[in-house]
């Protein structure tokens, strides 16, 4: 097969699938967006970098402008699929040239932007129409594309995974650990951005409670250093809490992530919307503890109280002790548990098995 995936520059599970689909012998082409136009070969997959200078157009019409490069890049290059890695893509189903066209529902896309922006209810009911197959990551989000008009068949739940030879309880510790200066800390760690949505307020609230029982603790959040100061430099100042928050930019997902999955004594995920979390199942893979917020996504995967923390969405109270209560060694939570789920459930090989069976199955359809 001749598969072309449209979608963010760096996106590291795109970028994994790409990299499963071309070892087992299709072609694959890379479309991303960026500040110029380029086309270069990395480890034999060809990328094709969109420019993305016009920076005086809104975000919607920056992804409109290329349509005619696009439609040209899949008829010069006979692409059979054109998979479409977000709905802000979605416009490029309308007329491009390859034989089946796959838009993937990201969580936002169907759960949070059409309340945000209202008239995204009307353009998807259009758009989807134009889609040959639609894929997401979970049953929540399918069921709000359904709500918008995606199509019923050929629509599947397929997410990316982990992938277990990169996360793992075998990895080596201690490596996050001496990156940044801690030695016999507990670790707290939170990878998500500082978008309001992720709830790092919370988070940061939480920390003078926690500090009261376990004063050897360590914050760390890997997400944007200057954006994350920038928003809350206010509230860390009026906690007191400076010298316990340690903020490490964002990781590698390949080189640095896995560390410090693994060094960290709990991961906490709290965001007000979520669908299927890529950074709760990695570090369920490398055994280490996770706190959640009470959203439906776990539901009929993981087993509350049991194979992870469950508290309720902006409760600074609830999340401290749930925090003090897995640093104590009081928690309930079985991560062997958490870990067979993920493995048999939410694998990289399992999952990229699926997705290329589906590629096949509506190809031979079409």
């Amino acid at each position: 097969m001749k598969i072309a995936f449209l979608y963010q520059y760096g996106d590291p599970y795109v970028d994994a699938r790409v990299k499963y689909l071309s070892e087992n012998n299709h072609i694959v082409y890379k479309l991303n967006y960026g500040l110029s136009k380029s086309s270069t070969i990395v480890d034999g997959i060809r990328c094709f970098r969109l420019s993305e200078k016009y920076f005086f157009l809104p975000m919607l019409l920056k992804r409109v402008i290329h349509y005619s490069n696009i439609s040209r890049f899949c008829k010069n290059y006979s692409i059979d699929i054109l998979h479409i890695g977000n709905m802000f893509g979605c416009f490029y189903l309308l007329f491009p040239n390859s034989r089946i066209k796959i838009i993937e529902n990201e969580g936002t896309d169907v759960l949070k932007a059409p309340f945000q922006y209202p008239f995204l209810k009307y353009v998807y009911r259009f758009i989807y129409r134009f889609a040959d197959a639609v894929i997401q990551d979970s049953i929540i989000s399918q069921k709000a594309g359904l709500k918008y008009g995606a199509p019923v068949d050929n629509n599947e739940v397929i997410g990316f995974g982990v992938d277990f030879n990169i996360f793992n309880y075998n990895i080596n510790k201690g490596k996050a650990k001496k990156e940044i200066s801690i030695i016999n800390e507990k670790i707290v760690f939170s990878s998500r951005g500082h978008k309001d949505l992720n709830n790092l307020d919370i988070i940061l609230q939480s920390i003078p409670y926690v500090a009261k029982k376990i004063p050897d603790v360590r914050f760390i959040f890997a997400c944007l250093k200057s954006g994350f100061l920038k928003k809350y430099n206010k509230l860390i100042t009026k906690l007191k809490i400076e010298d316990m928050i340690i903020v490490t930019n964002r990781l590698d997902h390949l080189n640095k992530m896995p560390y410090y999955s693994i060094d960290a004594d709990v991961v906490v995920s709290i965001p007000t919307s979520d669908s299927s979390p890529a950074s709760v199942y990695e570090a369920m893979a490398c055994k280490t503890p996770v706190i959640i917020s009470d959203l439906p996504w776990f539901e009929g995967k993981f087993e509350k109280d049991r194979d992870l923390l469950v508290v309720p969405v902006r409760n600074v109270e609830k999340l401290a002790n749930a925090i003090v209560k897995i640093l104590n060694g009081r928690s309930s939570v079985d991560i062997d548990s958490a870990y067979k789920k993920v493995f048999k459930y939410i694998n990289y090989e399992t999952e990229n098995r699926k997705l290329e069976k589906f590629y096949k199955k509506i190809l031979t359809a079409s």
